[in-house]
């Protein structure tokens, strides 16, 4: 095993040591990121390098998993320099903990090898399933500030305002990742889209069903003249309130069952501590 591991780090080296020296010309996607963020952009270069060759080209589905996560945060323009990066961030460091762990565990057992395969699977969670993660958080905290948006919007549509005023007045009116993505859309608008576009990119990049469903809805309302967008937002924002008791009830349920755990750690630990001094004092 020892020798397994020394030709596993040195092959691991000998490609990151290459990767640095060839992967200079790959400089230019990394010097705009930023420091804070990126403490060890530097060495991007290596993963950059090593995406360039056949046989570690990515590919499959997880490109298009990639490139469809990119596409809804980061635009279209955009999308294919975050999927760049995303995979040369993995490259790079899981180069990195292969060869820390295969020389560790030349000298100190077969032990690190297995470390070293955990911290890519870790490193694989932070790069590759980061924008997924982000993607999910952005759909639950919409769906949370969903019931209140609709509830002004109906409001505003009722008492006479147009849609497109309505909308940019509630997308500027509060703060939250609901607002951010009215905000966008109100963007997309002011650069010539018209507002049927413009709401149905903020369902698509709200990445939830249900806002997907009521953007949806609101453009067909406008296809049709408006006619019936003041009792549809009615009726969703009665339904919608409806449904956001519902989900806060399930989560103080799943709250509550959380404490269960550390709960009955704790009266172990009392029952043991109170067990401890009954027979210390049995003892004396």
């Amino acid at each position: 095993m020892t020798l397994i591991s020394l030709i596993i780090a040195t092959i691991s080296t000998v490609m990151f040591i290459i990767g640095l020296a060839k992967g200079k010309p790959n400089e230019v996607y990394i010097q705009n990121l930023d420091e804070g963020e990126h403490p060890l952009k530097s060495l991007y270069i290596v993963g950059y390098y090593l995406s360039q060759k056949k046989l570690f080209r990515l590919k499959g589905k997880l490109l298009q998993d990639l490139k469809k996560q990119a596409t809804i945060i980061h635009g279209e323009v955009y999308y294919e320099y975050y999927v760049g990066l995303a995979w040369a961030q993995f490259l790079t460091f899981s180069l990195i903990a292969l060869c820390i762990s295969s020389v560790l565990a030349s000298f100190a057992g077969a032990l690190f090898l297995l470390i070293g395969i955990l911290a890519i699977a870790a490193i694989w969670n932070l790069t590759l399933s980061s924008m997924k993660e982000l993607l999910e958080k952005r759909s639950e905290d919409c769906v949370l500030e969903f019931p209140d948006m609709i509830a002004k919007l109906s409001l505003l549509i009722n008492s006479g305002m147009v849609l497109h005023d309505a909308w940019r007045l509630v997308a500027h009116g509060k703060e939250g990742e609901l607002y951010d993505l009215m905000k966008k859309s109100c963007v997309f608008m002011d650069n010539g889209e018209s507002d049927i576009v413009a709401i149905h990119k903020f369902g698509v990049i709200s990445n939830s069903s249900e806002i997907k469903k009521f953007s949806s809805a609101i453009i067909q309302s406008l296809e049709k003249g408006n006619s019936e967008l003041s009792d549809f937002l009615a009726n969703q924002a009665n339904e919608l309130w409806e449904g956001k008791r519902q989900r806060t009830l399930q989560k103080g349920e799943i709250a509550a069952g959380k404490l269960v755990i550390p709960l009955g750690i704790m009266f172990a630990g009392i029952i043991m501590i109170i067990i401890s001094a009954a027979m210390q004092g049995m003892v004396l």
